[in-house]
């Protein structure tokens, strides 16, 4: 009479995507035996089975303001913080699109999307942000940089949204054929963006420059009168104020005629004027220059 000792172990994981394992790995599965027929010892294996690890096509933008970006009326290119996470197992390439929130007193203008250069701040070395890729579970920094109104006011809600080149037109739940494996949309459409504040100080400085001529054309040798009114638009105290003006190509500065409310002050370092205000106090809402400032160029 045959004896027989039977002795299994068998491996077998079959899954279309795994959380921290990168997509298009290969999962191999091999069933194993051991067996005794009389004593004797026999060994065998199954067939092999080849798994391939699908990426989850999955994104989050998130704003990384604590609080509203509080702006001036007029100001030029101020930025709001953004990170976009890949939380995805595979490397993707992301385009972007600048977005309006629900609450819109005022309306940015010249919004774009930048990259950050790994300072965390935005400054003139970040790039445009036409394309980026990111690596699996990694992420980046994106600035949103928008002009401010002369009119603004209140608050205003922007932000950025990410679209993956891999997903395309895929949505929620779906899945296309990539080489030898397949991408899944886990995304909502939700996490695809987010929008960060804008928020108009009630207190701000105004500048209103206009212009005379010594002559009824302007030729060369004409001379240029400027006058800068500075206002103060709502009501309290405004510190460490500087008024500067740059020397328009094809003038010339007239030495010492840069003055503060009639009187000589100031500097002028070649290229520009500058001049240095006290504190101002407004109590009472006005629309009346608290100062003027005035300097002449002649036409070369």
């Amino acid at each position: 009479m045959n004896k027989y000792l039977f002795s299994f172990f068998i491996s077998i994981v079959h899954f279309s995507y795994a959380v921290g394992v990168p997509a298009g790995t290969e999962i191999v599965n091999v069933a194993h035996l051991d067996y005794q027929v009389d004593s004797i010892s026999f060994a065998a294996t199954s067939n092999t089975l080849v798994d391939i690890v699908d990426q989850k096509v999955d994104m989050k933008m998130v704003c990384q303001e604590s609080k509203s970006v509080v702006v001036g009326v007029g100001e030029k290119k101020r930025a709001m913080s953004f990170m976009l996470n890949n939380t995805g197992n595979g490397a993707d390439k992301y385009v972007f699109s600048t977005i309006e929130g629900e609450t819109l007193d005022f309306k940015v203008e010249n919004a774009e999307v930048y990259i950050d250069n790994g300072d965390g701040v935005f400054s003139p070395e970040d790039s445009l942000a036409t394309e980026v890729d990111v690596s699996a579970d990694g992420n980046v920094t994106l600035f949103l940089v928008s002009d401010i109104p002369a009119d603004a006011d209140k608050f205003s809600y922007n932000g950025i949204k990410a679209s993956s080149t891999i997903q395309g037109s895929l949505v929620y739940g779906e899945s296309k054929k990539l080489e030898n494996f397949y991408a899944v949309m886990t995304t909502q459409e939700t996490a695809k963006s987010d929008v960060c504040a804008y928020e108009v100080s009630p207190l701000a400085l105004k500048l209103e420059k206009t212009a005379t001529l010594s002559s009824d054309k302007l030729y060369s040798g004409s001379t240029i009168h400027y006058q800068i009114a500075v206002k103060v638009i709502g009501e309290g105290t405004i510190d460490n104020i500087v008024v500067k003006d740059n020397i328009p190509t094809g003038t010339i500065y007239i030495e010492d005629s840069l003055k503060l409310d009639g009187v000589t002050a100031g500097d002028f370092n070649g290229t520009a004027v500058s001049v240095v205000l006290a504190s101002i106090v407004q109590t009472t809402a006005s629309s009346d220059p608290k100062h003027q400032v005035t300097f002449d160029v002649r036409v070369q």
